[in-house]
């Protein structure tokens, strides 16, 4: 009889492991739920992946404490961001981010990593 609680007991628990782990993927963006709207958020949910999360690097190249001196004119790297590279190492945010929040993540690049 204990034997069948201690079952019951790890597989409700094993379950609610596996509802948890769906709901945190679920939260990402073009999940169905809202795109996160400050600009840490916005960087977290689109860029980390690449650029590590305080912008270390990862992936992509390292923008913490780096990306202004290689764009001083923020044009510049809002058009990459944008546009993408062409050479494919960077994909372009136009369609999957607003003008808005382009503008956002670029700024938190170049002041909050």
């Amino acid at each position: 009889m204990l034997r069948r609680i201690v079952n019951a007991i790890e597989i409700l628990a094993a379950l609610g492991a596996i509802v948890f782990v769906v709901m945190l993927f679920a939260n990402e963006p073009g999940g169905g739920s809202a795109a996160p709207s400050s600009p840490a958020g916005l960087f977290a949910a689109n860029c980390a992946r690449c650029h590590g999360a305080r912008g270390e690097g990862a992936i992509g190249p390292q923008l913490a404490h780096k990306v202004a001196k290689k764009y001083p004119n923020v044009a510049d790297e809002i058009a990459v961001v944008t546009n993408g590279i062409s050479d494919g190492g960077m994909p372009a945010w136009r369609g999957t981010l607003t003008a808005e929040q382009i503008r956002q993540v670029v700024q938190y690049t170049r002041t909050g990593l």
